[in-house]
């Protein structure tokens, strides 16, 4: 049967597919959550969730530097991987030999439509269904949030520091937690920026998340050296940045923050 990724890409991808390989840590955990980790046979080291369940796949490296021997000796039906965590050669390699649906989520609307699409080619329509309307819901609940109220950058990264542009998934969560990304007008998903540039923008925040770059506590005092007037937070890079079942937990995490 013939699917449609969130590239455009057809995939051919013949019956329900017994066999799958995950290039994407929060579509890992879906799969899980779906009731489909049995049918998982190899997933990225950074495949992290569900603790106690995931670390029983197969893991065929990194979401990027692939083992191409390992996913090949799992024979699998389905990979699944995404435009903006795996590398493009990469997956057109494998994609010459075995069926890959990659995943393009920049907002939540797109997370949404990639849960129902997975459930639909795993034959599991009803289960990512009955998850999708439940994450539309919690969501619903953040309208209590007043919007744009507090102005803030979001680092990923340190030396050099990279922050969230304005297309990209982080960004959609952080106006949902009634934040302004100082850095939306941004054209790039994830640019650098320099210590001025922040200071130029006058954000009332800036986050220091766990991931990718694992910001520690030492790194608030840091930063808070370097930015007095600015209150530096650290807080759980899954939720602004997970985009599978994982969002459940989502718009709860956000109301508390502040």
């Amino acid at each position: 049967m013939i699917f449609h990724d969130q590239m455009g890409r057809e995939v051919d991808i013949s019956g329900s597919p017994q066999k799958i390989v995950s290039l994407v840590p929060p579509i890992t955990e879906l799969l899980f959550d779906l009731g489909l980790g049995d049918k998982l046979v190899g997933r990225t080291k950074f495949c992290i969730h569900p603790k106690g369940k995931v670390d029983k796949v197969p893991s065929i490296g990194g979401v990027m530097g692939l083992n191409y021997h390992r996913i090949e000796e799992s024979k699998p039906d389905l990979i699944l991987a995404s435009r903006e965590e795996n590398g493009k050669q990469e997956i057109n390699e494998i994609a010459k030999l075995l069926p890959v649906w990659v995943s393009d989520v920049r907002n939540l609307t797109d997370a949404l439509e990639m849960i129902r699409t997975i459930g639909s080619i795993c034959g599991v329509e009803e289960k990512a269904k009955e998850i999708a309307e439940k994450i539309e819901t919690e969501f619903e609940k953040l309208s209590e949030i007043p919007e744009e109220v507090i102005n803030a950058v979001y680092l990923i990264w340190k030396n050099p520091l990279y922050t969230v542009g304005g297309n990209n998934f982080t960004n959609d969560m952080l106006k949902r937690a009634g934040i302004r990304n100082v850095f939306e007008d941004k054209k790039e998903a994830y640019p650098i920026v320099t210590g001025k540039e922040i200071r130029n923008r006058k954000p009332d925040y800036i986050f220091l998340p766990s991931e990718p770059y694992p910001f520690k506590t030492n790194d608030v005092k840091e930063f808070h050296d370097k930015f007095p007037k600015v209150e530096i937070k650290q807080v759980d890079g899954e939720y602004f940045s997970w985009y599978g079942s994982h969002l459940l937990k989502a718009p709860s995490y956000f109301k508390q923050l502040f």
